[in-house]
């Protein structure tokens, strides 16, 4: 994966991208607290059937601090821009952990712009469940104090070891990959984004809760058959929601499914586009 930066609006993104006219487009999402170099070892493989581009949101990886971009509803707003920046009509979307609410509120609000969606390891809908850390960080003003009140450099890397310490089971991140994460955490303006991120749920989930159900598109919602952070409770009820939806668990994976068991998660991704656009192709023909 070879990044590069852009501007968006007031915002400087770091993305990487394998652009291929012709071919069906992709958009990946940086999870929390990490960034896009999560789907290096599905890169190779991306690039050889999509026009493909991975993104660093806003406050993640090495995209800038954005204290406007903080809440779902204004990732979600700040997702249009990205799309109309690199010229995704219609992609594809693989947006777990706080991709997930983000891609969820951005298709209630612009129904048809997105083909179809792989998310999930979040919490969406409704009051969220999970660890007692995630549900401190979600609801507790105090523990989100306290996270911030270390400063930058000391409250990201606590951020970080917390979430590396729960996230994997099967496998380890590389320590190119850690320093890029940790990297991505410990300036203050970003840390505070990230943790504005959740805090935002007691508003935003409750009107996702309602609003998933318009979603037309097909989504498949994956989760971590082990994640002890993120309830899988979490995923189903988001399936039951949607009206067009696919669960299933990954396999022995934790909270970073996606990273964790990096083939049996793209292998679903990868079956499940095809299936969409086998689908769109005959709707075509008849």
């Amino acid at each position: 994966m070879k990044f590069a930066t852009t501007k968006i609006g007031d915002i400087t993104i770091r993305y990487a991208a394998s652009r291929s006219e012709g071919k069906p487009q992709l958009l990946l999402t940086s999870p929390q607290p990490m960034s896009v170099l999560t789907y290096r070892n599905w890169w190779d493989r991306l690039t050889q059937s999509f026009d493909v581009v991975a993104v660093d949101l806003p406050n993640h990886g090495g995209s800038d601090p954005a204290r406007h971009v903080t809440t779902v509803s204004e990732q979600a707003a700040f997702l249009g821009q990205i799309l109309d920046h690199f010229e995704l009509s219609h992609p594809h979307a693989v947006a777990p952990d706080m991709g997930t609410p983000t891609l969820m509120r951005f298709m209630a609000d612009n129904p048809g712009w997105i083909r179809s969606a792989t998310v999930g390891d979040a919490g969406v809908v409704g009051k969220v469940e999970g660890s007692f850390l995630f549900r401190t960080l979600v609801y507790s003003r105090l523990a989100q104090w306290a996270t911030l009140s270390a400063g930058g450099p000391i409250g990201g890397r606590i951020y970080c070891a917390a979430a590396n310490s729960i996230g994997y089971r099967l496998s380890k991140p590389s320590r190119e990959a850690k320093a890029d994460y940790l990297a991505g955490s410990t300036r203050f303006a970003k840390l505070r984004g990230q943790v504005g991120f959740l805090g935002s749920y007691p508003q935003e989930t409750p009107a996702l809760e309602r609003d998933v159900a318009t979603i037309e598109a097909p989504v498949q919602v994956l989760h971590g058959e082990f994640d002890t952070f993120v309830s899988v409770s979490n995923s189903q009820r988001l399936a039951d929601l949607l009206p067009n939806s696919r669960f299933a668990l990954i396999p022995g994976a934790a909270h970073y499914a996606w990273e964790d068991n990096p083939s049996d998660y793209l292998e679903k991704v990868l079956n499940f586009i095809e299936e969409v656009e086998a689908t769109a192709n005959s709707a075509k023909q008849a």
